[in-house]
């Protein structure tokens, strides 16, 4: 899985250091933020990004209603695992029906895949 519009924007055989960031805000790395170089481990975030959105059941980047602030999700749920209640950013709608481990596990390795 990848940013197919960056995959669009560099061609095969093309450098991919880009004088302009493309691709989807929230499945992009810090790193390729701030040197513009697509990379394996920005597939990796991407990835990872993706993985904590179907687990959490929200978007990669969310509004709060308090003055509109941007919240990202990698943050989020890194927030749920350093105050030690991880399983707090799961999606609501798994209701009771899930394997706490496995949930867990789904967790950590979208936040391995995305930390920066």
């Amino acid at each position: 899985l990848g940013d197919f519009g960056l995959a669009r924007l560099c061609g095969h055989g093309s450098d991919p250091l880009t004088t302009h960031v493309a691709g989807t805000w929230g499945y992009l790395s810090p790193d390729h933020i701030r040197t513009g170089r697509a990379t394996t481990a920005t597939d990796v975030f991407a990835f990872g990004v993706l993985v904590l959105e179907v687990t959490c059941g929200r978007r990669p980047i969310e509004y709060q209603n308090e003055g509109g602030e941007r919240v990202l999700l990698v943050d989020l749920v890194f927030g749920f695992w350093n105050e030690g209640n991880m399983l707090d950013a799961k999606d609501p709608n798994l209701g009771a029906e899930y394997d706490q481990r496995e949930v867990e596990m789904v967790l950590k390795l979208g936040l391995l895949c995305s930390h920066s």
